[in-house]
């Protein structure tokens, strides 16, 4: 797989997805928030995994490739790599969000339970998103 740019344009489509989380919470809409949010940090840790030059998993499961992929890694800066776990548990939480955001109403969750969901993992979001900014910066000033 052609790698070089695609990590970049998937750093800029992680970065979408969380202004659309933004949107859908300020609207209300903490379920499609909180799949904007699972979203993000998905492409993001993807993006990563592209700059290295792993074809990413056609999976939403990527959490323990993503760390056994990227702590080795000698073109990723040691502050990203520092946060592997933190990153992984975020995106883990965020997808297990994610069939009860979906299918709330199968899962009897209540929007005022998804919002403090999408409270409690916004910030952590955004983190995970800007840290795989700064990695796919990083790798692509070393190649």
């Amino acid at each position: 797989m052609e790698h070089e740019g695609i990590a970049e344009e998937a750093i800029g489509s992680a970065k979408r997805w969380l202004v659309s989380a933004e949107l859908n919470a300020g609207k209300g809409n903490y379920d499609s928030a909180l799949y904007s949010l699972e979203m993000s940090v998905e492409i993001a840790m993807k993006a990563v995994l592209l700059s290295i030059g792993i074809d990413v998993p056609k999976s939403h499961r990527i959490g323990d490739v993503f760390a056994a992929s990227v702590r080795e890694d000698k073109r990723l800066p040691d502050e990203f790599k520092s946060h592997i776990g933190e990153c992984t548990d975020i995106f883990n939480a965020l997808l297990g969000l994610r069939a009860a955001g979906g299918y709330m109403f199968e899962a009897k969750t209540t929007m005022g339970e998804l919002k403090d969901e999408y409270e409690r993992y916004r910030k952590g979001a955004e983190d995970v998103v800007g840290l795989c900014a700064g990695a796919v910066d990083a790798v692509a000033s070393v190649s």
